[in-house]
């Protein structure tokens, strides 16, 4: 699949899901969001407008993952790093 050099977007967060961020074309009334999004991710506050290129650096993903999905699905769903339970320091290690 081709996608543009360039993709303007909307990047959107809820306080329902943390460190949990939306990616969607710039202008996409959320009436119009694609698989349910809405429901799911509303309320929703608009963090950032962007426009994406290849070369963009992002802090989770490279643009271009970002910029394919959006072309493929419509949207970028970027999850919060799962972490794993041998980074969990609530217990000091016995020796």
């Amino acid at each position: 699949m081709t996608f543009p050099t360039a993709m303007k977007v909307a990047v959107f967060k809820t306080a329902r899901k943390p460190d949990t961020f939306l990616f969607l074309p710039e202008g996409l009334p959320p009436n119009e969001w694609p698989d349910g999004l809405e429901e799911i991710f509303m309320p929703a506050e608009k963090v950032l407008s962007l426009t994406l290129t290849a070369e963009q650096p992002l802090a989770a993903q490279t643009a271009t993952r970002v910029m394919e999905e959006i072309a493929d699905k419509g949207y970028f769903l970027q999850m919060p790093p799962q972490s794993s339970p041998s980074s969990d320091t609530s217990e000091p290690a016995t020796c």
